[in-house]
């Protein structure tokens, strides 16, 4: 489980191998979620962060969508990704 990124106390993970389509994880104290990377909408099904700590994940989602999915490809082809800049 690759993290790629810490910030405001939430820890962004992928998987190697995890199934389609392409999202990572958020851990953030006993919240455990889903983001799907395209759309920055939540898996079904899955907790939901507190909303000051979710416009925080959708912001850094924002910017660096692309080196997200980048690592999620890289985690796929068992490659190990690279970390991502926090939010702040």
């Amino acid at each position: 489980m690759p993290r790629i990124s810490n910030f405001g106390g939430m820890t962004i993970v992928v998987y190697y191998n995890d199934h389609n389509p392409p999202h990572f994880h958020i851990i953030y104290n006993e919240v455990r979620c889903r983001i799907l990377i395209e759309s920055g909408k939540y898996m079904s099904g899955h907790q939901k962060l507190p909303k000051t700590k979710e416009k925080e994940a959708l912001k850094w989602l924002e910017l660096h969508r692309n080196d997200i999915m980048r690592a999620w490809n890289d985690c796929r082809a068992n490659r190990v990704p690279s970390k991502i800049p926090p939010l702040y």
